[in-house]
Formats: structure tokens, C-alpha cells, sequence
């Protein structure tokens, strides 16, 4: 019997239980208003049932919790605790709900000392914790569940801070403030990628990396989380003694750590797929949340353990949206994988 197993996320948009704030101290929900937005969440997992769901913007992770387990979820991780300063919650947590056991979790360790090796100071810290959690998979084992939220788009410098004046300080302001996320949600990416890569030759355990990146996979800032093997430079294979092995052998090798994103892999196992947008920044629309996989999964490795069988981007409530059900859904839309294991 083959065995499938439902992989979503999902950015939450503000998950605050009154009379907590978030952010600011007038945001505050009424009970009519986290009705409606718990219900929205309910009615969606009701409809597609994820078996693991990975979560971000969580501010409530108690009434999170509570909330998933009369959906048949009944193990939890979580990146630490948000940051409240009385009744104003300040910093989101990410979340991990699963319906199969949960070995162990914790923050992903980063790095700190290479941040400064990219040029960015040694004080560097992430804008969140990122949470990795070993789950135990039917069929496949230990499987480590990354859970991230990287970097907002949000600039970070404003116009006071470019030595400018006049209305050219605005656009520069602004330029200059977005490089800076850019550059902060780069850093976060690569020090990710080097925990995975690290993590993965320790363990040997399967890897899927999901969350909200706010950027495109083929971003810049993104673009070396899918970093393949004939992209590598002669030199890197010539230290590593991989260019005395056979282009089949040094393939084996590097495989073993290389991610992909499960839409390409759905493209090619399940080609019928609909391609949609997770978020709209004003009318344009992007794909910033995304599920990454490990060879484990990929239909096209001749020894893989399973292939994704459909991905799907539920972004129905974005473009035409149902009042009252909608009005406090969330601002992304739920990407999930289902991933036939064999």
C-alpha cells in the first residue's frame, strides 16, 4: 500500500488571540472579527487536511495549538516565544503542527562568524528564530521539518538615514532601505542553507524546508538555496577531492545535499499542476512561499523514497474573495505538496 502524506504552509497574517496587539496598540481583534479568522483557518484545513503544517506570523501559539488539535493535530514545535511588551505583541513566532511524532526540536543554529565573512557586521542576528523539527514519517524515517520567515521586503533605512536632502533623499531612502532587507534576508538564506548542508551530513535524514521567504525562489537573495552540482566552480571540486571522482560519483555526492523547490518537481512528476501566486505586493503577484525538498522526494533520483504527486497554491480568498469568510483570512495563500511515498 503506497502511502501519502499532506506537506502545507502557511503564513498566518497577524494569528493573535484578543486582547492581545499586535504590532501596533489599536490592532487588537474583536471576538467577532477572531471568529471569523479562526474559522477561516479551520475551514481550510478542514477541506485539505495537511498532515504537517508549518506556520508563520503566529502570535497566540497557545490558541494556535488549541485550535489544531480538534483537527487532529497533536504535536507541536515552536521557535521560541513572541516578544510582548504588555498587551502589544511585537515579534511573531514560526510553528510547526504535526500529525505524526515529533523526535526532537530547536532553533536552527546559525553561523554568526560567516555573516561577517559576507561583509555584514558580527552582530548580525535573524529577523526571526527558525525552527527545525525531527518527525518521524511513515515508510520514511527521521525526516527534519524546516520552518522559516525570512526578511520582510519592508525597508529597513528611511530617508534620514542617507546623508541626503531634498525629495531625492526619498527615493533613495527607499532604494537604499530595500538593498538593506535584501542584503538581511540573503544573509539569512545562506546561513540557513549552510545549518541544512551541515545538519544533512551529520544525520542523513531527509530534509523539507518550508515557510514564507518573501522573494521569489530565482531571487538573488535566493537563488544559491538551489544551488546544483555543475554550477559548483573547477576549484571548490578540485579542494574537495570531488573532480578525482566520475561525474556519476561526484553527482551521488552532492545530490545527497542539494534542495529543491517542489513546484519544479512537481513539474516534472505531476505536470498537470496550475501555477498561482501566494501573495500580491499592491496588483502584482508573486510566489514568496515555498516548500523545498531534498533528493528524497524527487521523482527524477533512482533512488528516491517518494515524488510529489500534486502542489498546489490555495489563493482563492486573494483574488476573489467571499464576505464576511474572508475578510480576516490571511494575506498569503497555503502552498501544499502531496508526496506519495513509496
Amino acid at each position: 500500500m503506497t502511502f501519502e502524506v499532506k506537506i502545507a504552509t502557511l503564513n498566518l497574517f497577524n494569528y493573535a488571540e484578543p486582547p492581545l496587539a499586535y504590532h501596533e496598540f489599536d490592532s487588537i481583534y474583536t471576538q467577532a472579527q477572531w471568529q471569523l479568522k479562526q474559522q477561516w483557518l479551520s475551514d481550510w484545513v478542514n477541506v485539505v487536511q495537511p498532515q504537517l503544517l508549518g506556520m508563520q506570523e503566529v502570535f497566540s501559539p497557545d490558541a494556535l495549538q488549541a485550535q489544531l488539535a480538534t483537527h487532529g493535530f497533536s504535536h507541536f514545535a515552536k521557535a521560541g516565544e513572541p516578544s510582548i511588551e504588555g498587551y502589544v505583541a511585537n515579534q511573531s513566532v514560526v510553528m510547526l503542527a504535526s500529525q505524526f511524532p515529533i523526535l526532537e526540536s530547536a532553533y536552527v543554529p546559525l553561523d554568526f562568524t560567516l555573516a561577517a565573512r559576507f561583509g555584514v557586521n558580527e552582530e548580525f542576528s535573524p529577523s526571526r528564530e527558525m525552527l527545525r523539527a525531527t518527525v518521524i514519517l511513515p515508510d520514511l524515517g527521521t525526516t527534519d521539518i524546516y520552518v522559516v520567515h525570512l526578511k520582510s521586503p519592508r525597508a529597513m533605512l528611511d530617508h534620514q538615514d542617507v546623508n541626503l536632502d531634498g525629495y531625492g533623499a526619498a527615493l533613495a531612502g527607499s532604494a537604499l532601505g530595500r538593498w538593506a532587507s535584501v542584503v538581511k534576508r540573503g544573509t539569512e538564506a545562506m546561513l540557513l542553507y549552510q545549518a541544512i548542508i551541515e545538519r544533512r551530513g551529520q544525520s542523513g535524514n531527509a530534509v523539507v524546508v518550508m515557510g514564507d521567504f518573501n522573494a521569489t525562489i530565482d531571487s538573488s537573495e535566493l537563488r544559491g538555496l538551489l544551488t546544483a552540482p555543475h554550477q559548483l566552480y573547477r576549484g571548490d571540486l578540485h579542494a574537495t577531492g570531488l573532480l578525482a571522482l566520475t561525474e556519476r560519483e561526484r553527482l551521488r555526492h552532492l545530490r545527497h545535499f542539494q534542495l529543491q523547490d517542489a513546484q519544479a518537481i512537481a513539474q516534472a512528476c505531476a505536470p498537470e499542476h496550475q501555477r498561482r501566486v501566494s501573495h500580491y505586493h499592491g496588483a502584482l503577484g508573486f510566489i514568496v512561499d515555498h516548500i523545498l525538498l531534498s533528493q528524497e522526494f524527487d521523482c527524477q533520483q533512482q533512488h528516491s523514497l517518494g515524488s510529489v504527486s500534486q502542489y498546489q497554491i490555495f489563493n482563492q480568498h486573494l483574488i476573489s474573495p467571499q464576505h464576511p469568510h474572508d475578510d480576516y483570512a490571511s494575506d498569503h495563500a497555503p502552498v501544499l505538496v502531496n508526496i506519495k511515498l513509496r
